[in-house]
């Protein structure tokens, strides 16, 4: 008896591509990362694409793509250069790789988005070739498809003139500055990324106080601030007060141990599953079992390890810490009676997905879980993405 195929692809014609899987289970990525990355790969040697070609594809807004590439720079999924014609920047060159390799730091890299400061740690020089030649992003408007030229052109127009007043409103207020605010600085302003450019405006009188404290008088010139990002000198703001944990106790079984077991089976990827031994593929030929069966069971026991360790703590009468920043969704559960109605629906719907079930100590009468049912579990998600992607620490 064969097991009914749920993966049903049509006859392969000249516009496919092939693509390793891995890019699509790259858990480090970001859903829509992941999309980008299949995207690029997926065209043709030295395609030629700008930035507006992403955002239209993947119907989001200019940070947001500009938030896809860096990612993929960040894991070695793609090497960002950019060049200078005559004191400018012009088109930025995007390598593709299909395997991550680390990143090597040069002049020539251009700044990306960074939450943190870069590794000192020297980095290799040997790089892999790359998958695809060069694709080149440019912010013009040189597009093989759009919507509206005239719109996007206001578009662009509209974030530049954000830039420049941006701009003159840190320069026009900066200390000790003798003369008239120049212009000549905007270019090094401009070639910062949008969030350099946003800390380089919160920190500057963060940085003046630094330098007065150590006894400077001398206030560097808005031009050496922004090329020396000099910013960065201003230590980061202090871990959060005690009165303010970052991690919270989740008592065993209770609402917030609710939201951090189904936060795992939710958002993140089981773990490696065995592959069938020779008695179970005896079992599939023979059809005793079928596949899916045998993989379901595995899944169960190996695939949620996080989950697993949780259970057995919680079935011995020990907490579990889950981050704070989920404790608002202890509104979205409810308290069920262990072996009711609701707790076999629970516990037939955890055997559907494969997902490991909850252990029943003697002393266990109630148990909480996502409101309404698993009928009600698509609420809860929705809950739990609107919080934003987060590993749970």
């Amino acid at each position: 008896m064969k097991e009914e195929a749920t993966i049903r692809r049509g006859a392969r014609n000249a516009r496919y591509a092939a693509i390793p899987n891995h890019v699509f289970e790259e858990v480090r990525l970001s859903m829509e990362a992941r999309w980008l990355l299949g995207y690029l790969l997926s065209k043709p040697d030295n395609w030629t694409v700008v930035l507006r070609d992403i955002i239209n594809k993947g119907n989001c807004g200019r940070d947001k793509a500009r938030r896809m590439i860096a990612e993929l720079v960040e894991l070695g999924y793609a090497q960002k250069e950019q060049a200078r014609d005559s004191g400018r920047f012009s088109a930025l060159s995007l390598v593709i790789y299909d395997e991550p390799f680390a990143p090597v730091v040069s002049e020539s890299v251009a700044s990306l988005p960074q939450t943190e400061n870069p590794s000192t740690v020297n980095p290799s020089t040997e790089k892999p070739a790359p998958v695809n030649p060069p694709l080149v992003i440019t912010d013009n408007l040189e597009k093989p498809d759009y919507r509206s030229e005239r719109g996007a052109s206001a578009i662009d127009q509209e974030d530049r003139k954000k830039i420049e007043l941006a701009y003159w409103k840190l320069v026009r207020s900066w200390p000790k500055l003798n003369g008239t605010p120049q212009a000549k600085w905007f270019d090094t302003w401009l070639a910062l990324t949008p969030e350099e450019r946003i800390q380089a405006a919160e920190k500057r009188d963060a940085w003046v106080e630094l330098l007065r404290s150590n006894g400077r008088d001398h206030i560097h010139v808005p031009g050496t601030y922004f090329e020396n990002k000099l910013w960065e000198q201003v230590p980061d703001a202090p871990a959060p007060s005690s009165d303010q944990p970052a991690r919270l106790e989740a008592k065993p079984f209770g609402k917030l141990f609710g939201v951090e077991v189904y936060r795992n089976f939710l958002t993140v990827s089981p773990g490696m599953i065995s592959a069938p031994t020779a008695f179970e593929r005896g079992q599939i030929q023979r059809g005793e079992r079928s596949e899916q069966e045998i993989y379901r069971e595995k899944l169960v026991k190996q695939g949620w390890g996080s989950v697993e360790g949780m259970f057995e703590r919680a079935a011995t009468g020990r907490s579990t810490a889950v981050s704070a920043r989920f404790s608002p969704l202890c509104e979205q559960m409810e308290s069920v009676r262990v072996g009711g109605e609701q707790w076999l629906a629970w516990q037939a719907y955890h055997a559907e997905r494969g997902w490991r079930w909850y252990p029943a100590p003697d002393w266990l009468e109630w148990v909480c879980f996502p409101v309404g049912g698993p009928d009600g579990l698509n609420g809860f998600e929705t809950a739990l993405r609107g919080l934003g992607e987060n590993d749970g620490n």
